[in-house]
């Protein structure tokens, strides 16, 4: 019989069992909700209101089935995915905005993309590049970039390339920057060129054969600076995405393993920076001169 609970304020047994079940079903729920982002088939890797741990966030792949290991002690023997937080505060990627913008504002690209490379001096302006140091040069500017923010830049960019050696187990000065090496501004402004089409899925080594290790440091953040614009790890059955955080890195071989593209961006500006690394010391780089 089931018993009344008029009198004693206890709820009966059924009922006790089905508000458990609801509870712990809600309770599950937002849970696994922060995994899904908006649309379906997508899982959500890191999101922008969470910070990734200390210890990172590492989803492991088969590398392609080409796969071959020419560089012994650098390339990868796992491919995968690998996301970080704490390595890069947010000061310091705001830093990193100033020192894009004193570039870029030289130039600026007609459609959504801009891109500044500052070992190259390359610059969008228009539908074309120019370099940035005659860009400053016309305007009476002898020293754009200070000996200061371009110590910062390589602290940095030695700082994720000492982390990518220790996820992927290489050995010190078997890793080098490559090109290109690129800080890039993205909004929602129509394309002009075809470089401006940046949402296309696509792999890094389909581009550029040099590069073993992609690593993207993003500037600013996800639904605070600007909408669109999150990243996709790309497969045939759902998507894995990244919300860009001021300060996240996201580090990931270079291979077929890891297609890949950026959803357009619809309001605010996006900024980040791409550092690819090579293990082909013909394909090195040196650090920017001011």
């Amino acid at each position: 019989a089931v018993v009344s609970t008029q009198s004693t304020g206890v709820v009966n047994h059924p009922v006790r069992i089905l508000i458990t079940f609801v509870i712990a079903g809600i309770a599950i729920y937002y849970r696994l909700q922060p995994l899904f982002r908006e649309d379906k088939n997508a899982m959500l890797l890191a999101g922008w209101n969470t910070t990734v741990g200390t210890s990172g966030i590492v989803q492991e792949l088969p590398c392609a089935p080409d796969h071959k290991i020419e560089f012994e002690g650098c390339e990868a023997l796992r491919c995968g995915r690998f996301l970080l937080d704490r390595l890069i505060s947010q000061e310091e990627a705001q830093q990193l905005i100033e020192i894009a913008e004193k570039g870029m504002s030289l130039g600026g690209g007609s459609g959504g993309a801009t891109i500044l490379d500052l070992h190259t001096g390359a610059v969008s302006k228009g539908t074309k590049f120019a370099d940035v140091r005659l860009l400053a040069k016309s305007q009476g500017i002898e020293e754009l970039f200070t000996y200061d923010e371009l110590k910062l830049y390589r602290t940095i960019k030695n700082r994720i390339k000492v982390e990518l050696e220790k996820k992927w187990k290489i050995a010190p000065g078997k890793l080098t920057l490559t090109q290109p090496t690129f800080f890039s501004r993205m909004t929602g402004k129509p394309p002009a060129t075809v470089h401006d089409e940046y949402w296309h899925i696509h792999t890094d080594t389909e581009q550029y054969e040099r590069f073993h290790y992609t690593t993207l440091l993003y500037l600013n953040t996800y639904k605070r600076d600007f909408e669109g614009g999150r990243f996709m790890f790309d497969t045939p059955s759902y998507n894995n995405t990244v919300h860009p955080k001021a300060g996240r890195v996201s580090m990931f071989t270079s291979g077929i393993e890891n297609p890949h593209h950026v959803e357009r961006v619809t309001s605010g500006v996006r900024y980040a920076i791409t550092i690819p690394f090579t293990c082909d010391p013909n394909y090195g780089i040196s650090d920017p001169q001011s």
